[in-house]
């Protein structure tokens, strides 16, 4: 296999918080480090009868109508790593290896089943129904890495989706499926985690198993059990699963966003497995990612979906999402109008000054040249910026739903619209003011000697 390190993704869910009294779905979108992840807004359309769709690699039937979505978008690939449509539906996936092999030709990508669910499913069983349609009859496959090829890198995929009601894990093999609805809090990374506790599963999934000498008959079925890989390489998402279990139980009745905004910028600190420098010094995969060597994975976005009981769609979510390792990053709220602003929008595998991506992560390179030293700069920004942006985020609820409640619509959307743009300018000027601090300290000061031939190869590669 060329390459070596496994995708690293990690998703937490918790149904119906006691502290913010919402469902809230959290997740980190771990890509290859040269692979920008823009956020782009797609409107809602409607299709011409017999019209065909292009996903990353195969093409498929288009349905009538699909709805309006906000998603987090590798580059390079039709699909998201995580989004939302009009109708407060959420969705993550991420990577599974398991005991039976990937098929050996393409199909539907994970993350273009995802943004199917989105376009087609009301709700997150309907969306979730949407996927395992398409899983089934499609099948799941394709590489995973630009320019790359199935044997290179390639995986199954599991998803957590969420709606302002219920919460739904579903964990595929091949074209096989099982899925549990969630009543408390739960997590995973890149491992099967449901066991004999599935509400639903594909036609025939025991059998399947049985035939390949993966369960005996008569037993129990377990399916983490029998499809689970153990292998060197592809168990790096065990402490993290642990790491976030323990969180999220540590933290259980109390749990509200900026929690989750805690534990996908954790790095291990305080356990035998911390990195042994700094957060840029991963021995092990962490739930917030910084990238080995070109060709490694970094956490190239981070969604933490705030869902409410609101009966006017404009405020049926609040998405807070960041670009980037989002321990180097700053969360930015965005609402459910169809508004992204452009330049988040923009970036390929290549450096630019347009892209917003891009700009984060030069200064996120910035800070993992010597962490310890820099990481107090966005500390110090973030800290009291987030906090304003959560206090300011409930105001403008607060007046959007009266501009609501009093029949003007467009007023509302536009006060929630300019809320973000606000939130932008003030992490875009963070950005751009300790990027600027950082590279005139480097110029008269070396980074971590351990860092810097990473940081040129990356750089060089890049064109940053």
């Amino acid at each position: 296999m060329k390459y070596m390190i496994p995708s690293c993704d990690t998703m937490a869910a918790l149904g119906n918080s006691t502290a913010t009294g919402c469902n809230i779905l959290a997740k980190n979108s771990d890509r290859d480090v040269t692979e920008s992840q823009p956020l782009i807004a797609f409107p809602a359309a409607d299709h011409e009868p017999g019209e065909k769709l292009q996903c990353t690699y195969i093409t498929i039937d288009q349905v009538p109508h699909t709805y309006r979505l906000i998603g987090s978008k590798p580059w390079w690939i039709w699909g998201f790593e995580h989004g939302v449509n009009e109708h407060g539906v959420a969705i993550g996936n991420e990577a599974a290896w398991a005991t039976i092999p990937v098929e050996q030709e393409n199909g539907l990508l994970g993350m273009d089943l995802l943004r199917l669910g989105l376009e087609r499913g009301k709700t997150a069983y309907e969306a979730m129904h949407v996927i395992t349609a398409l899983l089934e009859k499609y099948g799941q496959g394709g590489a995973c890495i630009y320019g790359g090829t199935i044997q290179d890198f390639a995986y199954h995929n599991l998803f957590m989706i969420a709606d302002r009601k219920e919460i739904w894990l579903l964990e595929t093999v091949g074209r096989h499926w099982a899925a549990k609805k969630l009543t408390d809090t739960a997590c995973i990374s890149n491992i099967y985690t449901i066991e004999e506790d599935f509400d639903e599963c594909s036609e025939g999934l025991v059998e399947f198993a049985v035939e390949r000498g993966l369960h005996n008959p008569g037993e129990p079925f377990n399916f983490s059990k029998s499809f689970i890989l153990f292998q060197s390489g592809f168990m790096s998402g065990h402490p993290r699963h642990y790491r976030m279990k323990k969180f999220l139980a540590d933290h259980k009745g109390s749990l509200a966003v900026e929690d989750f905004w805690n534990i996908l910028r954790d790095h291990f600190e305080g356990t035998v497995i911390e990195p042994r420098f700094d957060p840029a010094s991963v021995c092990d995969c962490t739930i917030c990612m910084h990238g080995e060597n070109p060709g490694a994975c970094i956490s190239a976005a981070s969604m933490v979906m705030e869902m409410h009981d609101s009966e006017y769609p404009e405020l049926y979510f609040t998405y807070w999402g960041s670009m980037c390792p989002p321990c180097t990053s700053f969360m930015i709220p965005f609402y459910n109008t169809g508004y992204i602003p452009e330049k988040l929008g923009r970036g390929t595998n290549k450096y630019s000054d347009d892209s917003f991506w891009w700009k984060v992560y030069r200064m996120s390179t910035g800070v993992e040249a010597n962490y310890n030293k820099y990481i107090g700069l966005v500390r110090n920004a973030r800290e009291p910026m987030e906090k304003a942006f959560r206090s300011a985020a409930k105001d403008t609820e607060a007046k959007a739903l009266e501009l609501l409640k009093a029949g003007k619509a467009e007023d509302a959307r536009a006060l929630l619209n300019a809320f973000t743009d606000q939130c932008l300018d003030q992490v875009d000027e963070a950005v751009s003011r300790i990027t600027e601090a950082i590279e005139k300290d480097l110029s008269e000061h070396p980074g971590s000697v351990y860092r810097a031939a990473y940081l040129k190869a990356l750089k060089e590669k890049t064109g940053m």
